[in-house]
C-alpha cells in the first residue's frame, strides 16, 4: 500500500489530530462476527487513536463520520485562557483509564516536553512514514463509487498512477464509477486518458461492468466516447453477448442507438453470436431487439455449424423461434424455407426440436411446415430420431399433424437400412413399437445386416420388444448376414429361454420353435454352443429338454462339448455328459484332432480334466502327434500336468510326431514352473528328430528361465549340463556366451568339471567373451583363491623376488658405473695434463678458470672405467639373470609362436635385456673403455628394469587396479597424440619458417634453427612453455620480425588449438577412460590371474598339482582372523590380497539385489496361489450352502470358467508379440478359439 507522509493542513481532522501521529492499520469494514473473531489478536497491537476511536473504525469510517462520531466519545472541552491547561483538560479521560489499568503512578508533565498525558506515559516512538484513511491510494475506488469528485481530483492529483490502481477484483476506478453509474467521474477520467478498456480478474471491461449493473447512462455515456465493444471477457463474451445472455432488454436498447460502433455478427464461445444466445435461453425479446435494432442476420452459423433457429429448437425456445419466423416473414421468406436450414451434420429444425424433447418446439415447427420426411447426412428422419429416443407423444404429434407423410415414414430408412421400427425396436420402447406397428409399419422389415426388428431387440437385450413383436405377429425364422436367428441372439445375450418358448408357444406354433433349436450360423453354430460358450446353465437345459441336438458340429468340427471344456464351463460340461448321448460325445475330436480332454488340458481347466477323466474320457492324440499332457506343459498349467501324471503316468514321455516330448514343448513356450514339474517327475532327456535336447532349445531360442528352470534343478541339474549335441557340443560353454546370468546360478549351486585337457582353450572361455560377472563371482574367487593358496603366492612372490635382485643389480651398477669413470689422454700431449685430473678436479679447475674451458676439447680424452671387484660382481649378475630368462622367453616362443610377438610386454622385456648386456660390457674388457653407446645402454635398462616392476604390480589388488588404469590412459594418449601429431609437424614448420633467420638470433631462437629442433620446441610449447616475451616480443621491438603478423597469427592459432583445445581434449578422455578402466580393470586382474595358473599348471609336475587341487574347500569365516600367514599378513598389508573378501571390489557393482527379489517374489506367488485356492474352496462352500437353502440368483444361472472376451485378448496378446518369448513354431493350441472369436 502506497503511504503518504503526514502533512499539515487546515482541514479539521489533520488540524484537531495532528498531535496524535502514530501509525495505524487500514483496514476494510468488518462485520460483527468478524470483530468479535478477531478482537484478540487485534488488541494487543492496536493502539487507541483520535480520541478514543480504534483504528479498525477508523478504516470503516470516512473523514466526516470521524467528525460526526468524535461528539459522541469525548465530552466537549471545557475553555480556559491557558492554552497549556486546555489541553491538559482535553485529555483528562485518557488520565484516568491509564491510572486505572496502571495503578498509581507520578508523572511529571513539562510543557514543553510533554503536552499531554498520554504521550508522557506512551514509550517514544521513532518518526515513520504513516498513510491516513484520508490519503489511502484505495479511497480513489471508493471515490469512485460514491461519484465525489473533488475527493476523487484530490486523490488523483496526489498520485495519478493511482486512476490504474485495482482493488482485490481487479477492477478499477472506471469499473466502479461505471457500476455505480457515475457519468461524472467517468468524464473525468477519460479528461485524464484514462483506460476504458481496462479488465478485471473476471475479464470485464467498464462496458460489462455497466451492463452487468443496468447503469444505463454510464453505457450511454461510455459508447458514445466510444469505448472498445468487441472486447471478450473470460467466457468468451462481449458486453451485447453478455446483455442478451442475462436478458438486459434496456441495455440491449441503449446499445442499440449506437449500433454502428458494435459487431452484431461478432462471435463469441465456439462462435456464437448474441442471435445464438437468445435463442438458445429464449429471450424472445432480446432477439427481436437484435434483429430490428441491430439487423442481426439469422443465417450466419456457429463454429458448429449450428444456426439460432437450430439452437432455438433445440433448447425448446419456441418464443424465439416465433420471432424468427416473423423476420423471414418480414423478408419474403416463408417459414417452410425458414423451417428447412440444414446445419453441418445436416439436421433441420424439426431434428433439433426433436432432439430437445419439447413438444411445443415440435408443434412450431411442424406448423411452420416442416416436413416429418425430411432426412438428414445419415437419412433418418425426425421420426426415427424420436422413436429412438421412445417420444411417443411427438411420434403421435407428428403423425397427426402430417398424415399424409405418415406412411412415407413408416418405410422410410437411414443409411443403415432402419426404419423408424428398427430404432424403437432397438431401445426396447414397447409402447412406441406397438404403436408403429398398429399404424401400419413393416413388423419384418430388414436393415442392411438382414436384421428384422425382431432380431436387432433380441440382439440389445430388448427382452420387452421382442415378446411384443411375437405377439404381434413378427416372423421368428428371419435371419441375419451371419444366418444368426432370434434364438441364437437370445441365448448369446443371456434371455430366458422359458419366457420366449412360451410366447412362441402361445402366438405362433411350436414347430417353428423346434425348427430354431438346431439351425446353424455361418460358423456352424447352434444356439447350444453359444450356450456352452457362455455358460448359461438354464437355456442349456431347457434347450436340451425341448430336443437340441447336443452332438452338432460347427466348421471347425467342434461340438457343444468342446465349447465347454474350452472355456472351462464345469456344470456345463456335466450336463452334456449326463445327456442321453453324452457318453458318445466324450471323446469326440474336432478339425485338429482335439478330444474335450486335449482342450481342457490346454487350456489349464483342472476341474473339467478331472470330470473327463472320471467319466472316461480316451487318451487320443491329435493331428500332430500330441497327448493332453504335452498340450498342458505347453500352456504351462503345472496341476494339469500333474493330475494328468496321477492318473496316466506313461503320458511323460511320449513323443509326438517331431519326436518332442512334453519337455521339449514347455521349453519351446518358455514354461518354467512346467519344466520344473515335469523335471521333478523324472522325464527323460531325450533328443527329437532334428537331435536336439531341451536345453538345446533353450540356448537356441535364448529362453533363460526356461534354461534356468533346467540348469539349477535340485536333483537333474548335473544331467542337463552333460547332455550333448550338434548345436551345442558344451552346454556350460554355450551358456556362458548366449546366457551368462544363467550360468551364474548354476555356479551359485555346484561346481562342475568339464571332462577336458589342462590347455583347453576352454579354460579361457570366461575371459573370451568378457563374463566379467563369471569371473568374479563367489565360485571362481575361492577356486582361484585356492590356487593362489596352494601355489600361486609361491611362485608369484619367488618371481617378483628374483626380479627385484635384478633390479636392486642394475641400479647398483649404473650407480658404481658413473662413480668410476676415468679419464686417459691420448694422442694428444697437451691434454693430457687435464685429463689425468679425474673428472672432479677438472670440473672445478674449469669453474675456476672459465677461459681455459674454451680451449679444452674432452672428446680427445677416452674414459675408461675402473673395474672395481663390486663391478665385476654385479655384472655378472646381470648377465646371469638375463641368460636364464632368455631361455625361458625363447620357450615361450615355441609355445605361443606369433602371440608372443604381439604382446608389448616381451618387447620391453628384450629391450631391457639387450641394452642390459650392452651396459656391463665395458665391465668384461681389459681395457674398460666407454662410450655414448653404453651411456645410452644404461639409462635404457635403469628406466626400462623399473617400468617393468610397475608391470609386475599389476596382478596386486589395490596397485594393480591404478597400474592397469596407467596403462590404458597411456593407450588413449598414444593414439590420440599420433592423430593430433599432424598439428605438431604443421606449427612446427610454419614456426621454422618464420623464426630460423633471425639476424641476431637469441637463445630461444636456436630451437627453431632446423626441422626436428622446431617440432620438438613446438611439443614443449604446447605443454605451456611459450616463452612469449623472449621469443616474440623482444624480437618484435627489435625489428628482427621478418613478418610479424603472419608470426603473431600462427601464434594466436596455436594457443588455441594446442594447449587450450587439446590439452582440454586430452584431459577429457583421461578421465573418460578412467571410468571405463573401472569397468574393466576387475576383469583384466582376474585375466592376468587365470593366466597365471594356467601357465603355472602346464609346467608343474601333474603329480604335485593332484596333491593341492581341492574338489571341495569349506571355509570359516574367522579362520583368516585368527590364523593369518606372514606372506598373507604382508600381503594384506601393503597390497591387498587379490582374494580376500575384503579386498577392493568397488571397481564393479554386483547386483546381489536379484537373488532376493527373485526369492521373495516366489513366496508371494506361492501365498497368492494358496490364497486363489482357499477362495476356491470357500466358493465351492457358500455354492453348496446356496443350494441346500434353495436360493435362486441370476448367477445361478451362469457357469464358471472364462469369458470369451478374455480368451480373446490372451490371443491377442499373444499374436502380438507380447510375450517376448516367443516361439518360432505355428502355435495351435487357440486357433480354433480365435477363429470363432473373430467372428464374434
Amino acid at each position: 500500500m502506497m503511504c503518504d507522509k503526514l502533512r499539515n493542513t487546515n482541514e479539521p481532522l489533520t488540524s484537531a489530530y495532528s498531535r496524535d501521529q502514530r501509525p495505524f492499520t487500514i483496514t476494510a469494514p468488518a462485520t460483527a462476527t468478524d470483530r468479535n473473531q478477531s478482537s484478540k489478536s487485534t488488541s494487543s497491537r492496536m493502539p487507541k487513536l483520535y480520541n478514543g476511536v480504534y483504528s479498525g473504525q477508523c478504516g470503516a469510517l470516512s473523514p466526516p463520520d470521524l467528525m460526526e462520531a468524535q461528539p459522541k466519545l469525548l465530552p466537549k472541552p471545557r475553555s480556559n485562557s491557558s492554552g497549556s491547561t486546555g489541553r491538559n483538560s482535553k485529555y483528562w479521560i485518557f488520565s484516568m483509564i491509564i491510572e486505572r489499568s496502571a495503578g498509581p503512578k507520578r508523572i511529571e508533565i513539562d510543557g514543553d516536553d510533554a503536552d499531554t498525558p498520554l504521550e508522557a506515559i506512551l514509550p517514544a516512538e521513532p518518526p515513520a512514514e504513516v498513510c491516513l484513511l484520508r490519503d489511502s491510494p484505495f479511497r480513489i475506488l471508493r471515490a469512485a463509487e460514491s461519484g465525489n469528485l473533488d475527493d476523487f481530483k484530490r486523490l488523483f492529483m496526489a498520485d495519478n498512477s493511482r486512476i490504474a490502481l485495482k482493488d482485490a477484483k481487479g477492477r478499477t476506478a472506471a469499473h466502479q464509477a461505471a457500476a455505480r453509474n457515475r457519468v461524472n467521474i467517468l468524464r473525468y477520467i477519460r479528461d485524464q486518458n484514462g483506460d476504458f478498456n481496462a479488465k478485471d480478474n473476471a475479464g470485464n471491461t467498464p462496458l460489462h461492468i455497466a451492463v452487468e449493473s443496468d447503469a444505463y447512462d454510464a453505457l450511454d455515456y461510455l459508447l458514445s466516447i466510444p469505448v472498445d465493444t468487441g472486447v471478450l471477457n473470460e467466457k468468451k463474451q462481449a458486453p451485447v453477448h453478455l446483455a442478451t445472455e442475462l436478458n438486459k432488454v434496456k441495455s440491449l436498447r441503449v446499445m442499440g442507438q449506437y449500433r454502428n460502433v458494435i459487431d452484431i455478427q461478432q462471435g463469441g464461445e465456439h462462435g456464437r453470436t448474441a442471435l445464438h444466445l437468445a435463442a438458445i435461453y429464449d429471450h424472445e425479446e432480446c432477439a427481436r431487439i437484435l434483429i430490428t435494432e441491430f439487423d442481426a442476420c439469422p443465417r450466419k452459423p456457429c463454429n458448429n455449424g449450428y444456426y439460432p433457429i437450430h439452437e432455438a429448437a433445440k433448447n425448446a425456445s419456441s418464443k424465439t423461434m416465433e420471432v424468427f419466423f416473423q423476420w423471414g416473414e418480414q423478408r419474403g421468406c416463408t417459414r417452410e424455407e425458414m423451417i428447412s436450414f440444414y446445419d453441418s451434420e445436416g439436421n433441420v429444425p424439426l431434428h433439433s426440436a426433436v432432439h430437445g424433447g419439447d413438444i411445443k418446439a415440435v408443434e412450431l415447427c411442424l406448423k411452420s411446415g416442416a416436413k416429418i420426411s425430411t432426412q438428414q447426412h445419415d437419412l433418418s428422419t425426425p421420426v426415427h430420431l424420436a422413436c429412438a429416443q421412445g417420444a411417443i407423444d411427438i411420434v403421435k404429434l407428428m403423425f397427426e399433424m402430417q398424415p399424409m407423410e405418415k406412411r412415407l415414414c413408416l418405410s422410410c430408412t437411414d443409411v443403415q437400412k432402419m426404419t423408424p421400427l428398427h430404432c424403437a425396436s432397438m431401445f426396447d420402447h414397447p409402447d412406441i413399437v406397438s404403436y408403429l406397428v398398429a399404424e401400419g409399419a413393416d413388423i419384418n422389415a430388414l436393415d442392411k445386416e438382414h436384421r428384422s426388428p425382431l432380431l436387432l431387440a433380441a440382439s440389445r437385450s430388448g427382452w420387452k420388444t421382442v415378446h411384443l413383436l411375437i405377439r404381434l405377429g413378427a416372423c421368428i425364422s428371419v435371419k441375419d448376414a451371419a444366418a444368426r436367428n432370434v434364438l441364437h441372439f437370445v441365448i448369446m445375450n443371456g434371455g430366458r429361454l422359458t419366457d420366449f418358448a412360451e410366447q412362441v408357444a402361445n402366438c405362433q406354433t411350436q414347430a417353428q420353435l423346434k425348427l430354431l433349436l438346431n439351425e446353424k450360423d455361418s460358423m456352424g453354430c447352434s444356439p447350444l454352443h453359444y450356450a456352452s460358450r457362455d455358460g448359461h446353465i438354464r437355456s442349456l437345459e431347457n434347450l436340451i429338454r425341448l430336443g437340441a441336438c447336443i452332438n452338432l458340429k460347427n466348421n471347425n468340427n467342434e461340438s457343444p462339448l468342446h465349447f465347454a471344456a474350452r472355456y472351462g464351463r464345469y456344470n456345463t460340461v456335466r450336463q452334456l455328459l449326463d445327456s442321453e448321448k453324452g457318453s458318445f460325445i466324450i471323446n469326440e475330436s474336432d478339425g485338429a484332432g482335439m478330444t474335450p480332454l486335449h482342450i481342457s488340458s490346454q487350456q489349464g481347466h483342472t476341474r473339467v480334466v478331472q470330470l473327463l477323466l472320471n467319466r472316461g474320457a480316451l487318451l487320443h492324440r491329435d493331428h500332430t502327434g500330441r497327448n493332453p499332457l504335452q498340450l498342458a506343459a505347453m500352456s504351462g498349467y503345472t496341476e494339469t500336468i500333474e493330475l494328468l501324471h496321477s492318473v496316466h503316468s506313461h503320458l511323460l514321455d511320449q513323443v509326438d510326431k517331431d519326436g518332442n516330448t512334453a519337455l521339449h514343448l514347455a521349453t519351446m513356450e518358455n514354461k518354467p514352473h512346467a519344466i520344473s514339474v515335469l523335471m521333478s517327475m523324472g522325464c527323460k532327456l531325450v533328443y527329437n528328430v532334428l537331435d536336439m535336447s531341451a536345453i538345446d532349445y533353450a540356448i537356441y531360442y535364448k529362453y533363460p528361465e526356461a534354461a534356468l528352470a533346467m540348469v539349477t534343478h535340485e536333483e537333474r541339474a548335473n544331467e542337463v549340463m552333460a547332455l550333448r549335441s550338434d548345436k551345442h557340443p558344451c552346454v556350460t560353454l554355450a551358456l556362458i556366451a548366449s546366457m551368462p546370468k544363467v550360468f551364474e546360478a548354476v555356479q551359485d549351486k555346484c561346481i562342475t568339471k568339464a571332462n577336458c585337457k589342462k590347455d583347453s582353450k576352454s579354460f579361457y572361455t570366461m575371459v573370451t567373451h568378457g563374463r566379467v560377472e563369471l569371473l568374479a563371482h563367489p565360485l571362481s574367487q575361492k577356486y582361484l583363491q585356492m590356487k593362489w593358496n596352494s601355489y600361486g603366492k609361491y611362485f608369484h612372490l619367488a618371481n617378483l623376488l628374483i626380479y627385484s635382485i635384478f633390479l636392486v643389480f642394475v641400479t647398483i651398477y649404473s650407480s658404481l658405473m658413473m662413480n668410476n669413470i676415468e679419464l686417459k689422454a691420448g694422442d694428444n700431449k697437451t691434454m693430457s695434463q687435464y685429463c689425468n685430473m679425474g673428472w672432479e678436479q677438472l670440473t672445478m679447475n674449469l669453474s675456476q678458470n672459465p677461459s681455459v674451458a674454451s680451449q679444452i676439447r674432452l672428446d680427445s680424452c677416452e674414459e675408461r672405467i675402473n673395474r672395481t671387484t663390486a663391478i665385476l660382481f654385479c655384472a655378472v649378475v646381470i648377465v646371469v639373470y638375463i641368460l636364464l630368462n632368455s631361455m625361458r622367453e625363447l620357450i615361450q616362443i615355441y609355445q605361443q609362436k606369433l602371440h608372443y610377438i604381439l604382446e608389448t610386454v616381451n618387447l620391453i622385456s628384450w629391450v631391457l635385456y639387450i641394452s642390459a648386456l650392452v651396459m656391463v660390457t665395458p665391465a668384461f674388457q681389459p681395457d674398460g673403455g666407454i662410450n655414448t653407446i653404453h651411456y645410452s645402454a644404461a639409462s635404457i635398462a635403469v628406466f626400462l628394469s623399473w617400468f617393468r616392476l610397475l608391470l609386475f604390480l599389476q596382478r596386486f589388488d589395490q596397485v594393480g587396479i591404478y597400474v592397469v588404469m596407467f596403462l590404458e590412459i597411456l593407450q588413449t594418449l598414444i593414439k590420440v597424440l599420433m592423430v593430433f601429431s599432424i598439428l605438431i609437424i604443421a606449427f612446427g614448420l610454419a614456426f621454422y619458417i618464420l623464426l630460423s633467420k633471425i639476424i641476431d638470433p637469441q637463445p630461444n631462437h636456436l630451437s627453431f634453427s632446423n626441422i626436428p629442433m622446431s617440432l620438438l620446441r613446438t611439443f614443449s610449447m604446447m605443454l605451456g612453455e611459450l616463452d612469449f616475451v623472449g621469443t616474440y616480443v623482444n624480437t618484435y621491438y627489435r625489428d628482427q620480425l621478418k613478418v610479424p603478423m603472419t608470426s603473431f597469427l600462427i601464434l594466436s592459432v596455436f594457443m588455441i588449438l594446442m594447449p587450450i583445445l587439446l590439452m582440454n581434449l586430452l584431459i577429457g578422455l583421461a578421465v573418460g577412460d578412467i571410468e571405463s578402466v573401472r569397468r574393466n580393470a576387475q576383469l583384466k586382474r582376474l585375466a592376468m590371474q587365470v593366466v597365471l595358473h594356467t601357465e603355472l599348471e602346464r609346467k608343474l609336475p601333474h603329480v604335485w598339482l593332484q596333491r593341492v587341487d581341492k574338489m571341495e574347500l569349506i571355509e570359516y569365516p574367522n579362520e583368516t582372523k585368527c590364523k593369518l600367514g606372514f606372506c598373507d599378513f604382508i600381503l594384506r598389508k601393503w597390497f591387498s590380497n587379490p582374494f580376500t573378501e575384503d579386498s577392493s571390489m568397488d571397481v564393479i557393482s554386483f547386483d546381489n539385489n536379484d537373488d532376493y527379489i527373485n526369492a521373495e517374489l516366489e513366496r508371494q506367488r506361492r501365498k497368492l496361489r494358496d490364497i486363489s485356492r482357499m477362495l476356491e474352496q470357500q466358493h465351492q462352500l457358500v455354492r453348496l450352502i446356496v443350494q441346500k437353502m434353495e436360493i435362486k440368483t441370476e448367477a445361478d444361472d451362469v457357469d464358471e470358467g472364462i469369458s470369451p472376451n478374455e480368451l480373446r485378448s490372451v490371443v491377442g496378446l499373444r499374436s502380438a508379440g507380447g510375450n517376448r518369448w516367443n516361439s518360432p513354431r505355428v502355435r495351435n493350441k487357440l486357433r480354433a478359439a480365435l477363429s470363432f472369436n473373430k467372428s464374434m
